[in-house]
């Protein structure tokens, strides 16, 4: 009797091992960075004076989050004093995040990085966190909600950079008319609509047409499929790194040659720099959001970072083909 209930003691913890790992649904690839030192108490800090802090992205797929996260893990080790772990949903919707964000509270976090999932949509649940006592530092992308800091890229003068890019490029190639395709994963997500709002600013008043904006909700196929139909086009912006695969990918596939700018750089994305499919990205500095956002965090915490809602510009590289070769 007594060995049975140990089993049934044993599986149980298995169990609930299993579902402390992921948020969001069926996912098994969340990333889990943890202190095994770290002790909980009220409210995540033991008496060494560690807090618990988790990183919250949009989901856990683009190697933006990774950096994100490398960022993050990097401040961990150098301050040694923080109890860290990395969770996201499986896709970019406000339900999934916000069952991150209930299990941050119900964790006892000190505070969340958190890369939000829309501007509006998640900001019920943070007032829950807020009247926690958890502190919220944005990295990328942020809600309208009271915060310590937002680290992100100036995402509409990085987008007018863009499309700068694209101009000079047209003009060196001889172009001066035609439409240009506008690619986004999602409509709600501030960072790439000021990506696409800048973009568009450079070419006011051209002879170019830039269409309305193509939402790729999660599926590369929409994008392939649009780029198949419309041979007309002579260029694309990608604003993020998926949008900016699903185009190259498909010229890449079809063989056709258009002018195309796109943001991040990812392994997958440099590559089709590389190959001369993608004219040049935008490099963002995810490494430094995750960095600084969770320095910033621990001071907050420590009572020596008391300014609020702060704004922090990353900063923005161009990486052209002859870098990478």
């Amino acid at each position: 009797m007594k060995r049975t209930y140990l089993n049934l003691v044993v599986i149980l913890n298995v169990i609930l091992a299993f579902l402390m790992i992921g948020c969001g649904g069926d996912n098994e690839d969340v990333v889990v960075v943890d202190n095994p030192a770290a002790k909980d108490s009220a409210n995540g800090a033991d008496k060494s004076g560690k807090y618990k802090i988790y990183l919250i992205t949009m989901d856990l797929a683009d190697d933006f989050w990774h950096s994100i996260d490398a960022g993050c893990r990097e401040a961990v080790a150098e301050m040694g004093d923080v109890d860290y772990k990395w969770i996201g949903p499986d896709t970019h919707e406000d339900a999934s995040q916000k069952v991150c964000i209930e299990q941050a509270i119900n964790d006892k976090v000190d505070a969340i990085v958190l890369a939000s999932s829309s501007l509006t949509g998640i900001n019920d649940v943070l007032q829950k966190a807020k009247d926690a006592g958890i502190k919220i530092v944005f990295v990328d992308n942020a809600a309208t909600f009271d915060h310590v800091a937002f680290l992100a890229t100036d995402n509409e003068a990085a987008g007018a950079e863009a499309g700068r890019v694209m101009q000079k490029a047209l003009d060196e190639a001889g172009i001066t008319s035609g439409t240009i395709g506008m690619m986004v994963n999602k409509a709600n997500v501030t960072s790439t609509a000021l990506r696409v709002k800048g973009f568009r600013s450079v070419f006011e008043g051209t002879a170019f047409k830039l269409d309305d904006t193509f939402f790729m909700e999660d599926d590369p196929q929409r994008i392939k499929d649009f780029i198949a139909a419309h041979p007309e086009y002579i260029a694309y912006f990608g604003s993020n790194e998926r949008t900016t695969l699903a185009i190259g990918d498909q010229l890449k596939t079809s063989g056709d040659k258009r002018l195309v700018i796109g943001f991040d750089t990812s392994d997958a994305v440099l590559a089709l720099v590389y190959d001369g499919i993608v004219h040049a990205v935008m490099r963002q500095n995810p490494e430094r959001m995750g960095r600084e956002g969770m320095e910033i965090a621990v001071k907050a915490l420590n009572g020596t970072y008391t300014d609020t809602n702060v704004r922090i510009d990353t900063g923005v590289n161009i990486i052209y083909q002859d870098a990478l070769r």
